[in-house]
């Protein structure tokens, strides 16, 4: 017996069982994949702007913090000196033998002592100088964070001179050594000083170092108003330098001379 397998054409419509986009279909899905990355983009240009703006103001305030901390300390100990009970602040602030970096000089007792608006980058800004005298071993520090060691066989008498250099820079020297950057972001600082013209230790006037050294009143000077400019570094360019619209004030005691 014989068994014939018959055979079936099957047919099939040409392109059957394949699939694909038409023209439209793929200029709609560019159009969506580029509004996704229109999207992405500006997200992530907008996230890289408020990273650098953050970063930007937590610069300004540690500078801010840096440079009011470090004025402030130095400033509060200006004219101190050493057992008072068997010393004179005359004798351990003698008159200085050679000028500060910025001209001035001290007098005899004289803890303190600068210039008007003759630094900084516009040459608007204040130097300020400040002396005090230090045991051997007693911690306190000058500008730079140096101290008069243990091993000292005798005191030192620390001469703290700060300026504004062309960098907006707040720098310090120590002695009439080279001046060292303290911290940067720093446009200009400007003192005044409050005096007791009087004589009666009660400070009656605040007035600017010109008028002091040309009234002779240093050795009044009971407290210091600080006023410190710091830099946009939002708004500034390498060309021209734009400052924060408040700057920093702030009155600091001289506690060796109230």
């Amino acid at each position: 017996m014989k068994v014939r397998l018959s055979s079936r054409r099957l047919s099939r419509k040409p392109g059957a069982g394949q699939s694909g986009f038409t023209l439209i279909e793929l200029m709609v899905a560019i159009a969506l994949s580029l509004f996704v990355v229109s999207g992405l983009a500006i997200l992530f240009v907008n996230l890289k702007t408020t990273f650098t703006s953050q970063d930007q103001q937590a610069q300004v305030q540690d500078s801010q913090r840096l440079a009011i901390t470090m004025l402030t300390t130095t400033i509060q100990s200006a004219g101190y000196f050493i057992d008072p009970i068997n010393n004179t602040q005359a004798a351990a602030l003698p008159v200085s033998a050679v000028n500060n970096p910025d001209g001035t000089s001290f007098l005899a007792a004289q803890g303190i002592v600068g210039t008007s608006g003759t630094a900084g980058p516009a040459g608007t800004s204040d130097t300020l100088n400040v002396r005090f005298q230090t045991a051997s071993g007693d911690g306190v520090m000058n500008c730079l964070g140096g101290s008069n060691p243990a091993s000292a066989a005798s005191p030192v008498v620390w001469v703290n001179s700060f300026a504004v250099n062309a960098s907006n820079e707040l720098t310090c020297a120590v002695n009439g050594g080279a001046a060292v950057a303290l911290v940067g972001n720093v446009a200009q600082i400007n003192l005044l000083y409050g005096v007791d013209t009087t004589g009666d230790g009660t400070i009656d006037t605040y007035l600017g170092a010109s008028a002091i050294t040309l009234a002779n009143l240093w050795n009044n000077v009971h407290s210091a108003k600080l006023t410190v400019s710091f830099v946009n570094l939002m708004s500034s360019k390498s060309s021209a330098i734009v400052t924060l619209p408040q700057p920093w004030v702030q009155t600091i005691s001289l506690m060796n001379n109230t």
